[in-house]
């Protein structure tokens, strides 16, 4: 009776051209897991902080009204501390695990205003999500510098964990008093606003209204990578 069998050389083309198909689609499901993952602790973020302040007004009255310029650990241990879980205050930041040296780095790979979490007193707060927390505000006269900075918000979805940039684990959020509630720090600009800051050029201080735009998923020509 004849056998029928695959040659050695059959076996090693299939095993190359499965390893081909692997090479080009593993890293892509990689990404695109790692899309979801950071749309989905954005989100998570927005929801705590909401939560956490609005417990914080039933006892303090209007987020507007609170003592912003107060040391922030003075600050923390009043309005926040109470209402949600927090692992560890981050100032240093080395506290939470950050390398020394660490700054946050604009999407452009540039330096700024923003850079230092520790900026001016800025007393950034590990929470139980292992998300960092930081009010944007600071105790220094900028002389009128950042006007949004009394109700910025600043997440670091991964904590000390690279990349440590704006728009990939860092993002911007903002109190809109209107809504009363937290949303990303940009929404209500024109969607071209919003790209041309969430890009390899530009800061990367809107990315969170882009994805908010996008159904809360990161878009497809976002600059993840």
């Amino acid at each position: 009776m004849k056998k029928v069998g695959f040659t050695l050389a059959e076996v090693l083309i299939t095993l190359g051209i499965i390893g081909v198909v692997a090479a080009m689609t593993i890293p892509t499901l990689i990404t695109n897991h790692q899309k979801k993952q950071t749309a989905t602790k954005l989100v998570k973020a927005i929801s705590t902080l909401n939560q956490l302040i609005r417990l914080s007004e039933n006892e303090n009255g209007e987020f507007s009204t609170w003592e912003k310029l107060k040391d922030q650990e003075e600050f923390i241990n009043k309005y926040i501390r109470p209402y949600t879980k927090i692992m560890k205050t981050c100032n240093p930041i080395q506290n939470c695990g950050y390398k020394t040296g660490t700054l946050w780095k604009y999407m452009n790979n540039s330096i700024g205003f923003y850079s230092d979490p520790n900026y001016g007193g800025r007393t950034p707060f590990l929470g139980i999500d292992g998300i960092i927390y930081t009010f944007g505000y600071i105790n220094t006269d900028l002389g009128g510098i950042a006007v949004d900075n009394n109700r910025i918000i600043i997440i670091d979805i991964n904590g000390k964990d690279n990349p440590n940039q704006f728009g990939k684990d860092i993002f911007f959020l903002v109190r809109d008093e209107v809504s009363n509630s937290i949303i990303p720090y940009g929404a209500g600009l024109s969607h071209e606003e919003i790209k041309n800051d969430c890009s390899k050029t530009g800061r990367g201080l809107y990315c969170s209204a882009w994805i908010r735009e996008n159904g809360w998923a990161i878009p497809v020509d976002y600059p993840f990578k």
